[in-house]
This record gives C-alpha cells, structure tokens and sequence, in this order.
C-alpha cells in the first residue's frame, strides 16, 4: 500500500496493482460462489493444515492475489519478472500443500489473475 503514496511511476504501477488485485479477486469471488466446489479437506481423510478461510475451494483467491500483484509489477519492472512470478507461484503451491486447494484451483486462480492483469494494463495505456 505504501507505493501508492510515493509518487511517480511507482505509484502508478501500484494503482494498476490495486485495480488488477480489486478486480481478481471479485472475478474469482463471484466463480467461486457460482461453482461451490468444496475444498479438499472436506473429503474423505482430508485435513487441511491451518484454518479454511470459507468453505469454497475453487478457485484459488490467494493464489489469484499473489499472481495479479506480482504480474503487474513484472510487467512494469522486467527485471524482477522472475522473481516475483516464482513467489506468486510459491504461494499457490503452498495452498496445495496446506491441503486447502486442488492444483487447478491454484491454476485457474493464477490464470484469472493474468487475464485481469492483462486487462487492467491494456485499458491503463
């Protein structure tokens, strides 16, 4: 939040993150009501590792969070592309791994990310 009070092309890239995170996160908010697809520890021998944020697992809204923030910065700042990518990515494998989401609700949460991103930045210029 800090960027968008710096000024300059910072606080331009971070409004652009803010509308892109603003508009994934009501994309995938909005499936996820429509799908209802449980998470994974509600099945037979599931147990997810911490607490289950709501009872909807696809898609994944953390991952989608991690992925629109961190495109929109690798867009703006090319160099840091890889970095930011790989800790959005290592974000949603944690939610695979904590056993509140299947691999495709991580993926198509990172894909509704991407798409919005691209969006937001195409309407920017």
């Amino acid at each position: 939040m800090l960027p968008l009070f710096w000024g300059g092309t910072l606080a331009a890239v971070a409004e652009q993150a803010l509308v892109t995170l603003t508009l994934s996160h009501l994309i995938v908010q909005l499936v996820k009501r429509t799908v209802g697809r449980p998470r994974p520890s509600r099945g037979i021998d599931g147990a997810a590792l911490i607490v289950e944020p709501d009872r909807f697992s696809f898609p994944s809204g953390h991952a989608a969070a991690a992925m629109s923030v961190a495109f929109v910065y690798a867009s703006a700042y090319p160099s840091l592309a890889v970095p930011l990518v790989a800790l959005a990515a290592a974000v949603g494998m944690s939610r695979v791994f904590l056993g509140v989401h299947y691999p495709g609700d991580v993926l198509i949460g990172q894909v509704i990310a991407v798409l919005t991103g691209l969006a937001a930045l195409h309407g920017w210029r």
